[in-house]
């Protein structure tokens, strides 16, 4: 049975802005945006859909480059198994192409309390609580996080080259994502359809784990039907995926800690002057301790949380990427407020809170 996403059209441009306006006046008064964002992040997202060119379109032409081609034809390839091998809800999305200025798309930001693991959210429309906001401008990012540091909170802003619409549209592919390398990208567009085939409501650490997990392992699947087990970017690709599952677990140890220093300054064991001092030994452990925030921390582990039990998933389903993604998601679906709960005998406890 085709899913509401997979039976829609690309809309046209005549009905493009039919679409996105009653999304704009849906979201004004969201706890997580203000009209002029809105408005603006609508204009900067119609823009870049309006520019989109069909990618069989570029391939038929001769003015495209051996690079660029080989790199488009990879994204199609990886379109086709992430729908027909991974059961993977595709439909239009990165079927088209759009040129956009070199550097990041997107500067994000995130806040977190200081003496608590505990991110600050926004509140948007369809997609709940996000523990992050996006700009198309690097002043606006800034600008926001100045105004929650000035209230006290850790903040952190990065550089973004992707984002998801969540199948409300066919998203393109952007002339950046042809920069990296065969697995990289392939990784990522796996990444990004996992969030249009399944997104849970204000579960942003669970989301993008699981985003993670299906786009490291759907590579790895990709490219061992394609070039075979033991050629070098299938091995690439499960090496980078091990790589993330250690860096989850030293991250998970050094959380732990940071966490019992929050309890013992909640509980009045330690003054808040202390947590502060104390945590920064803490901090080394994720790298420089003078870039390094609760923000900084939470928004890394946001994408890596857990992986472990995602591992043990598929180590259950003998190494199947279509039949792990299908019981994370049926089970997860089904108890959207503990994701990670509901991973049956691979269940973890729920990421990094208060």
């Amino acid at each position: 049975m085709m899913s509401r996403r997979e039976g829609r059209r690309q809309p046209s441009r005549g009905s493009l802005a039919a679409v996105l306006l009653p999304l704009i006046l849906s979201a004004v008064g969201c706890g997580g945006c203000s009209p002029s964002y809105v408005l603006r992040a609508a204009y900067e997202e119609t823009r870049i859909l309006w520019s989109r060119e069909p990618i069989e379109d570029i391939l038929a032409g001769d003015q495209v480059s051996d690079e660029v081609r080989a790199k488009l034809e990879l994204v199609s390839e990886a379109r086709r198994f992430a729908q027909e091998d991974l059961g993977m809800a595709v439909g239009g999305a990165y079927g088209s192409f759009a040129e956009v200025p070199p550097g990041a798309l997107l500067w994000v930001v995130s806040a977190s309390d200081r003496l608590r693991l505990k991110s600050y959210t926004w509140w948007f429309p369809i997609v709940g609580d996000v523990a992050y906001k996006g700009f198309f401008h690097r002043e606006d990012a800034d600008a926001e996080a100045a105004e929650l540091k000035e209230q006290g909170y850790d903040t952190y802003v990065r550089e973004s080259s992707a984002f998801s619409t969540l199948g409300w549209f066919d998203d393109p592919v952007l002339s950046t994502w042809l920069e990296g390398e065969p697995v990289a990208l392939v990784r990522l567009v796996i990444h990004e359809l996992l969030h249009r085939t399944t997104y849970l409501s204000g579960q942003t650490t669970f989301n993008e784990s699981f985003a993670t997990f299906i786009g490291s392992t759907g590579s790895a699947a990709f490219f061992a039907v394609r070039d075979g087990d033991e050629s070098e970017p299938a091995k690439e690709a499960r090496a980078a995926w091990q790589s993330q599952i250690a860096r989850s677990e030293r991250w998970g140890k050094s959380i732990e800690r940071l966490r019992a220093l929050y309890r013992d300054v909640a509980s009045g064991d330690r003054t808040s002057e202390d947590g502060l001092r104390e945590r920064v030994v803490i901090f080394e452990e994720f790298g420089s301790s003078k870039e390094m925030n609760n923000a900084v921390i939470l928004a890394h582990y946001a994408y890596s949380s857990h992986l472990r039990q995602f591992q043990c998933v598929l180590d259950e389903e003998q190494g199947d990427v279509a039949a792990a993604l299908a019981r994370v998601r049926t089970a997860t679906e089904a108890a959207p407020d503990e994701p990670f709960a509901a991973l049956g005998s691979c269940a973890a406890e729920t990421g990094p809170g208060a």
